[in-house]
């Protein structure tokens, strides 16, 4: 099965009609076709103008340092098309931009997030090979300064594909801790990245590398902060401090343990929040409660551990955070399903079981009535 000029064409331009984003395809041989409108252009981007990835079986989505992103799709054998530049909602690091024709390439750049921007590579995917992408099979990748687009090159793909998913699953862990302001539980299991885990990103530069991989721990743990409360300019402030520090080293000695003391501050500065926030009292139970989703809990039980009385607790819990004790306790038993489901295979009665559910029917009561979709749906579309 070959596509024709004409269908690829047709293609990017119902493409860019729908969404937006800019489309380009290039062939395996390097020819390029003319589909407009012609992507807008700016000295920054001449990298990754010039070098294309080599096409691949599977999507890859680019992100790079200055808020940008690139989507590279296979098509069959016969080239790839590419998508962006985009502009990406969450990005950071605008506030170092100060060319005016810099601002000008953002203005004219739809800006979208890096869900949507996998969600239509599943889309596009699945019209062009009629095949379903799991979302384990898109992969991310970020700009590494003075080098070409990273690839994950001499790793076995199985062996890498397990490497992304454990880093992943850390991931997600890390972020909940510092978007829920549980510094000690960072600075006491948090685990470095290994060199070399995350890809072959820079690997002939260790100190590169080691700095691109704080930068990434840095917007990441930002990110984090921000859902837990803290204001996107102590957020940004906090980052450019960070950012030159790193910028700043000659060695990869004095970056030693920055992975831990970048995500501890996040988690800190969001902690220092929820205490202006919540009284002595309520703040324990929430962190007692974080700390023991899967232990028993009860309102008498978290009372005892904090040592009031059940009604004062139940009384002054309401009336801070707006939800009864019980339906907290629910809610954050929920949000750990939700990363259950969505990084282990364990089953729902393993996770009922896990979680302190009377029941199977139980959790998909309330996890229905939590997030509005069932235990087996979120699965689906997030697995």
């Amino acid at each position: 099965m070959s596509l024709k000029k004409d269908d690829l064409i047709q293609t990017a331009e119902h493409l860019y009609g729908t969404t937006g984003f800019f489309v380009s395809y290039r062939s395996a041989t390097g020819e390029e076709l003319d589909i407009q409108p012609i992507p807008p252009f700016h000295p920054s981007q001449l990298t990754i103008e010039q070098n294309w990835p080599p096409p691949e079986i599977t999507p890859l989505l680019y992100t790079l340092k200055d808020g940008t992103a690139y989507l590279f799709i296979p098509v069959l054998d016969q080239g790839q098309y590419r998508i962006g530049p985009v502009l990406l909602q969450s990005a950071l690091f605008r506030a170092h931009i100060q060319d005016e024709t810099f601002h000008q390439f953002y203005k004219s750049l739809t800006r979208t997030t890096e869900n949507r921007l996998i969600d239509c590579a599943h889309l596009v995917y699945r019209l062009l090979t009629g095949q379903q992408l799991a979302a384990r099979d898109i992969r991310v990748e970020s700009e590494v300064a003075d080098q070409e687009i990273p690839l994950i090159a001499d790793v076995p793909s199985h062996t890498a594909s397990t490497a992304y998913i454990k880093a992943w699953e850390r991931e997600q862990q890390i972020i909940e801790w510092i978007a829920s302001g549980q510094s000690e539980r960072l600075a006491t299991t948090y685990s470095l990245p290994a060199y070399g885990e995350f890809g072959s990103l820079a690997r002939h530069q260790p100190l590169r590398a080691e700095k691109n991989l704080l930068l990434g721990t840095v917007l990441l743990s930002a990110r984090a902060a921000i859902t837990g409360g803290l204001e996107p300019d102590e957020a940004f402030m906090l980052s450019d401090r960070m950012i030159e520090s790193i910028e700043a080293a000659q060695s990869i000695s004095e970056l030693r343990n920055r992975h831990v003391r970048i995500t501890v501050s996040f988690a800190e500065a969001v902690k220092q929040i929820q205490e202006l926030r919540h009284s002595p009292h309520v703040l324990a139970a929430i962190r007692y409660i974080q700390q023991h989703l899967y232990d028993p809990l009860s309102v008498s039980s978290i009372s005892r551990e904090i040592h009031v009385s059940s009604n004062y607790l139940s009384v002054l819990f309401k009336e801070e955070t707006g939800l009864p004790l019980a339906r907290y306790v629910i809610r954050e038993r929920i949000r750990e399903a939700k990363r259950l489901l969505r990084s282990t295979d364990d089953s729902l009665l393993t996770i009922s079981k896990k979680l302190h559910f009377s029941s199977q029917s139980h959790f998909s009561q309330a996890f229905k009535q939590t997030t509005g979709e069932t235990p087996t749906h979120y699965r689906q579309h997030h697995f």
